[in-house]
């Protein structure tokens, strides 16, 4: 039997979406790299505020999405945003080659994009029931663009050391503004998908006011009505918050204060091999995911935060226990390790809410998961800096992945059958929604 990730791509439909997902996704990395490392020349460690200030931009724009967003199609959206984000990523780069590069021009580069991509990604997830056409083929089509994502993550770093000696730093930025004209043009190709609430109303839902607060506050009023959307979406955020200490802070800010080296390899050459090695984990991962059908729904998902904490806990831990010729090879194994969990809790999440609900209920729960996400990583930005400081990296790291997986144990234990009904609640609401 064929994997779903090439049955997938044989369809004309998937296969141009995963094509745009391709070359914007890459695009993006480049620009990410770019932006940082120029804002770094031009305003030292100040420019660290960057990525903060993204995260906020996007917990806005999540948040205030639904006034507007829910008129348009998700094909629409993504083709706009597509094509407006090409206009904000080479605006640097026209502005550097008239006037000079300045440092304001980088900032509303990078948060403009934050902003644009905080409507494309509900965009996107809320298509993927109409792009899979049916509820088995789901979380094939999660997995494969999730895949996706992280590829362009794992091989962004990689492309900016090829490009570096032929192409100026600068034009990585117009690089990411062709990979959105790219991408705007396989989406268009896919044909029309539907509207959002493509489903006739309900006579309940045609008489639900409509006001500006009811728009906005859509996603937390489903999220309080159903028990198992906001289990997931709290846990989410409390992992997202201690991943981001224990991973995407943690891992650069224990090379820096340990002096980790190994295989030739110092400074931003080891953070890149431990970032590769989870990177790898993750990417893998997904393939075995998208063909996985669990019995048990919970205890799979928290056991892939168990395995994620777990793993993430034990990365410090040959600092103490073994040779230093050993210390890197035995932090990759781990990162690696750690990189498996991720996706056996995120593609199921996704899946669940898209068969579960649907049309605006289902994007407007999308944005509020971007939302918290962005408000959990700030979170977990602040309590690093604060970590860091009074107990270290690798203690810090220690205690995110222990915390991540304590969470993980629990949901294990406690809701191993998520999402069955009469298994874990007796709420109305969830009854409906399964």
């Amino acid at each position: 039997m064929a994997h779903p990730f090439i049955d997938l791509l044989r369809e004309r439909k998937t296969a141009c979406l995963w094509a745009g997902l391709a070359f914007s996704g890459l695009g993006s990395e480049l620009n990410r790299i770019a932006v940082l490392w120029l804002a770094i020349g031009l305003a030292g460690p100040s420019a660290s505020l960057l990525p903060m200030a993204q995260s906020a931009v996007v917990l806005a724009v999540s948040l205030g999405a639904g006034l507007f967003a829910d008129r348009f199609s998700p094909r629409a959206t993504m083709i706009g945003t597509d094509l407006v984000s090409a206009v904000v990523a080479i605006f640097p780069v026209l502005l550097a080659v008239t006037y000079g590069l300045t440092l304001w021009s980088l900032v509303v580069c990078a948060m403009g994009l934050a902003a644009l991509s905080a409507l494309f990604q509900p965009a996107l997830l809320s298509s993927i029931p109409q792009v899979a056409q049916t509820r088995d083929r789901i979380r094939g089509v999660n997995a494969l663009f999730d895949a996706t994502t992280r590829l362009a993550r794992l091989t962004g770093p990689f492309a900016a050391g090829l490009l570096v000696p032929v192409l100026p730093v600068l034009h990585f930025l117009t690089v990411n503004a062709v990979s959105f004209l790219v991408s705007a043009w396989a989406i268009a190709a896919m044909g029309r998908m539907g509207r959002i609430g493509h489903r006739p109303p309900s006579p309940a839902e045609a008489a639900e006011p409509t006001s500006v607060s009811t728009r906005l506050m859509r996603g937390f009023t489903l999220m309080s009505a159903h028990s198992d959307v906001r289990l997931l979406l709290v846990v989410n955020t409390a992992v997202l918050a201690a991943w981001t200490v224990g991973v995407s802070l943690g891992l650069p800010f224990l090379v820096a204060q340990t002096g980790l080296s190994g295989f030739g390899l110092t400074g931003l050459g080891a953070v890149a091999a431990l970032v590769a090695a989870y990177g790898a984990g993750d990417f893998l991962s997904n393939f075995w995911v998208a063909s996985r059908r669990p019995s048990r729904l919970g205890r799979f998902m928290f056991n892939g935060y168990v395995l994620l904490g777990g793993a993430l806990a034990l990365v410090p831990l040959p600092f103490w226990w073994l040779p230093q010729v050993a210390w890197l090879p035995a932090m990759m194994v781990a990162a690696f390790a750690s990189g498996l969990g991720g996706p056996m809790f995120f593609i199921p999440m996704m899946t669940f809410l898209q068969t579960r609900l649907e049309g605006t209920d289902l994007v407007s729960v999308i944005r509020l998961r971007l939302a918290l996400t962005a408000a959990g990583m700030m979170a977990g930005a602040g309590l690093g800096t604060l970590l860091f400081d009074v107990l270290g990296a690798a203690m810090a790291v220690v205690l995110s992945g222990l915390a991540i997986a304590l969470i993980g144990a629990w949901g294990s234990l406690r809701r191993p059958d998520l999402g069955r009904v009469g298994a874990e609640t007796t709420d109305p609401a969830d009854r409906l929604a399964a």
